[in-house]
């Protein structure tokens, strides 16, 4: 019967093959809560923006204000929409390429087009150069806002680029022309501690990509803030979630800011069938004078996995479990999207019971891959006995 199963089980998927897979897109939880972009690709003169809001602060039960501070490169100015295109495309590339187990990666610009959709042109090797310039020279400040996943606690953090640094090479050939090789890039250290501590989200990368610039900043931060299916709807304040959120210029009316940006982005997302469609009324609410307020239903199917959960909890949850058994953020990763929440739970009871026995296991990845392979399965009496129900195997520790 196992020879069976093993004939029948499909191989790993290689690197293109993960790429090609746009529906597991990944982004990191700080950056979907506030932009540290423009909202157009124009960046004038401007190389400042901030954003401050007020929140409640559970723990200290009071209004706390939370800032977060963007400067940008002083030669090459603040990221744009198409920096931010670049950073979303860079976040899949890394997933698929090491699942976040090193900051470095290596990179094949021409493959990232392809998985951006970009045309492999003069103007996207200097589009990919000018936005890699950007991503490396900005700099955010988040004052009691960024959220220590590790921690579970918003604290400050000084400045900080999102790149640390890339290397771009090419080979002179005959006649003057160029052939790619394979680059370079390296997270920086603050995002890539973040990564490491599962403060990732898991995005449709494939509706992000065909999206407005303000449809995808609208979905990014939804989609955070979404937890189906008993957490279906957001009502949030228009003017904080355009001028903050979203990003949209202050000096720009309110009702011009509804009818411009908010009302077609959500009719975008409506379209591809992540919100439930609504009307105007439905959408926008006058408070009072000059108060409004949104509302986004989520239209999507109801997730599978475990119920009253986020995807993004879901996968924080699991990439901690992992970790704390000593597997590795790669492994986890693709772990997490190819196999199914029951045979993982079974593999990783088996690890645990081994563990309880005495059993020294030197390399989780390699014993837990074995476990996965072979179908290992913990005894009814260790299951019995000693863990909760399986959905609570991947549970905050």
């Amino acid at each position: 019967m196992k020879e069976e199963e093993g004939k029948r089980r499909k191989p790993p998927e290689t690197f293109p093959e993960r790429l090609k897979n746009l529906a597991h897109g990944r982004d990191e939880m700080n950056l979907c809560e506030l932009p540290f972009a423009l909202l157009s690709e124009r960046n004038g003169s401007r190389n400042f923006l901030k954003f401050e809001i007020e929140d409640f602060d559970r723990e200290k039960k009071q209004t706390v204000s939370r800032t977060l501070t963007v400067k940008g490169d002083p030669e090459f100015g603040l990221p744009t929409a198409k920096d931010e295109e670049i950073y979303l495309g860079l976040m899949k590339y890394t997933s698929d390429y090491n699942g976040f187990a090193d900051a470095k990666v290596v990179l094949q610009r021409s493959a990232l087009f392809d998985l951006m959709g970009w045309p492999k042109s003069d103007w996207a090797y200097g589009r990919l150069t000018l936005g890699m310039q950007r991503l490396v020279g900005v700099r955010l400040s988040y004052e009691n806002f960024w959220r220590d996943n590790r921690e579970k606690q918003f604290r400050d953090q000084g400045a900080f680029g999102i790149l640390d640094s890339y290397h771009f090479r090419d080979a002179r050939q005959a006649g003057g022309s160029y052939q790619e090789q394979m680059s370079l890039f390296r997270w920086s250290q603050v995002l890539f501690q973040s990564f490491d501590c599962g403060y990732l989200k898991r995005i449709d990368y494939g509706l992000a990509r065909e999206l407005s610039t303000t449809a995808r900043r609208l979905y990014r931060y939804l989609d955070k803030h979404f937890h189906p299916p008993h957490h279906r709807t957001v009502t949030i304040d228009l003017a904080r979630l355009a001028y903050q959120h979203i990003g949209v210029s202050p000096g720009i009316e309110l009702d011009k800011v509804r009818k411009r940006y908010l009302a077609p982005a959500a009719e975008e997302l409506e379209a591809a069938g992540y919100l439930k469609r609504l009307s105007e009324d439905q959408r926008f609410t006058k408070v009072r004078r000059g108060i409004w307020s949104a509302t986004f239903v989520y239209g999507g199917e109801k997730p599978t996995g475990i119920t009253g959960e986020s995807k993004s909890d879901r996968t924080g949850k699991r990439l901690q479990a992992l970790a704390r058994r000593g597997v590795s953020t790669a492994l986890a990763v693709r772990l997490i999207d190819s196999i199914q929440d029951d045979i993982l739970v079974r593999a990783v009871r088996a690890m645990d019971e081994q563990r309880q026995r005495g059993v020294s296991i030197r390399c989780a990845d390699k014993w837990l891959t074995k476990a996965l392979q072979d179908g290992y399965q913990p005894s009814p009496e260790f299951t019995a006995a000693k863990l909760r129900p399986d959905r609570q195997i991947f549970r905050r520790k």
